[in-house]
């Protein structure tokens, strides 16, 4: 789908707010009536109604075209560019700091793969983790947290930290199958002013909605 330079920019401006949602007056580039109609036509955002102000929150296809578009060409003009990047930097400064990272981590080339060089010895292959494994290990990080409690919620802030050594995706995978196989519970905290940037952070997304707690109940 085609989007002007500075639809493009509002999208951006949204993503970079916490959930990926924010009232229409508190974004930069002033978001007009045309361009909020067709980000929404697009099925990118959607638009609502709370009391005199008007909500603006990225959907999962606006999530997706984004990761697409990641390319995509903005105004080079608009003033607001300034405030849309400090804000991604905000973003990216505290998932850094959530996970241990240097921004060489992120941003720097990756290194080439090993070749099939016997001299290569310092390399050694990430073993795969038996989901079975892993399920057991979820389900005794969530025990020691819980203080072998089960119906209990625990935070995924929480729960990663008791998980370092697995990788992001690995466990979110795992996760979200334990909730697919309705052996656990994963939901949002509904309180918003509860919601940390730490909580932000280790959240696991379904499309745009984000899930801060864990819950399993046998």
């Amino acid at each position: 789908m085609a989007l002007t330079e500075l639809q493009t920019l509002i999208l951006w401006a949204l993503l970079a707010k916490a959930e990926g949602g924010s009232f229409q007056k508190d974004i930069r580039p002033e978001v007009t009536k045309k361009d909020r109609e067709a980000l929404v036509k697009a099925g990118l955002i959607i638009s609502e109604k709370r009391g005199p102000r008007i909500w603006l929150e990225v959907t999962e296809k606006g999530w997706a075209w984004a990761g697409d578009n990641l390319d995509a060409s903005l105004p080079k003009r608009s003033t607001a560019g300034s405030i849309v990047l400090q804000d991604w930097l905000t973003r990216l400064k505290a998932f850094m700091e959530t996970r241990g990272l240097a921004l060489a981590d992120v941003l720097a080339p990756s290194p080439p793969p090993p070749s099939g060089n016997s001299h290569s010895v310092n390399y050694r292959p990430r073993p795969s983790i038996d989901y079975g494994v892993l399920r057991s290990r979820i389900r005794k990080a969530y025990l020691e947290l819980t203080g072998d409690r089960l119906n209990t919620r625990v935070l995924l802030r929480d729960l990663r930290s008791k998980l370092i050594d697995i990788e992001r995706n690995v466990l979110d995978e795992a996760l979200k199958r334990m909730q697919r196989e309705q052996e656990a519970s994963l939901y949002r905290i509904d309180n918003r002013i509860e919601i940390t940037d730490a909580d932000r952070d280790a959240a696991i997304y379904f499309g745009s909605e984000p899930r801060h707690l864990l819950w399993i109940e046998r």
